[in-house]
């Protein structure tokens, strides 16, 4: 099953990476934000199967945007990619039903290896 994502990260770098690492698993990267208000904003405009969501966005924490999106949608479905090992995020953010946490930096193996295991799991 191919997922049809939003790529939410404030690196227009990572977003490009994260694009083309998920295209070439076959699925559809289908809008991107940078900002916190962006990611809610694309959220609700394009419905995404899948978000892929930096923790660290320049108007906001990405965990905050985690809790706004379950109370859009609680079924979303939602990986927490972070360049910060710090136990509580990924405490909280599993608390908050994140499907996973991908800590940078990470290669298309790692991605996959998410992917896989998520995919046809029940929201």
């Amino acid at each position: 099953m191919a997922f049809k994502i939003l790529v939410v990260d404030d690196s227009p770098v990572l977003r490009l990476m994260l694009q083309e690492m998920l295209e070439s698993l076959g699925h559809q990267v289908i809008a991107q934000a940078d900002t916190a208000a962006g990611a809610l904003q694309a959220y609700k405009e394009h419905k995404p199967e899948l978000v892929t969501l930096d923790v660290s966005l320049p108007d906001g924490n990405g965990l905050t945007v985690l809790k706004e999106l379950r109370r859009i949608d609680p079924f979303a479905k939602v990986i927490m990619i972070t360049g910060n090992d710090q136990k509580h995020l990924h405490e909280e953010a599993l608390q908050l039903k994140a499907l996973a946490v991908l800590r940078k930096p990470f290669d298309a193996d790692d991605l996959a290896a998410i992917l896989e295991r998520i995919q046809g799991k029940p929201s």
